[in-house]
């Protein structure tokens, strides 16, 4: 789907507020409700929005972490069983391979340190592919937003 501008424009009002109306979308990219709504089922479609979600507050709810994990040896089959298990881990809400010395970024949030440590004992400790692994814990986020620049 090649994407004009005022398509653009509407998957840009969605990143801001997806529960505004076809109307008030349309107030803002310059269109009619019927041409908004069109369009909106086309992007989902056609794949370019991928779900309508709330975003919480985290650090209300515990702790993030980044953690950097790097491979012994680099293997298809490794990593392909390494994106398996973290995309069932339900605690890892991103995971990147990466460039660089590291293979893997995981985003990840838990209640508090134990739960962590405890995952990190039972997920990436008993790894003997896992040469080693890093974390930063976020004390603060000073910036968030799941919006792209379009």
């Amino acid at each position: 789907m090649t994407l004009d501008n005022f398509d653009r424009a509407i998957l840009w009002e969605l990143q801001q507020n997806n529960r505004q109306s076809n109307a008030r979308i349309g107030d803002a990219v310059g269109l009619s409700e019927p041409a908004v709504r069109r369009r909106v089922r086309q992007l989902r479609e056609a794949g370019l929005i991928l779900a309508d979600v709330s975003l919480v507050k985290v650090d209300r709810l515990g702790i993030t972490v980044a953690v950097l994990v790097r491979f012994e040896k680099e293997s298809q089959q490794t990593y392909d069983a390494f994106k398996t298990q973290m995309s069932q881990t339900p605690q890892i809400a991103q995971c990147y391979t990466v460039t660089g010395d590291e293979d893997f970024l995981l985003i990840g949030h838990f209640p508090d340190m134990v739960a962590y440590d405890d995952w990190v004992n039972s997920e990436l400790l008993t790894n003997p592919d896992i040469s080693r692994s890093t974390t930063h814990v976020v004390y603060r986020r000073t910036k968030f937003q799941t919006a792209i620049p379009l």
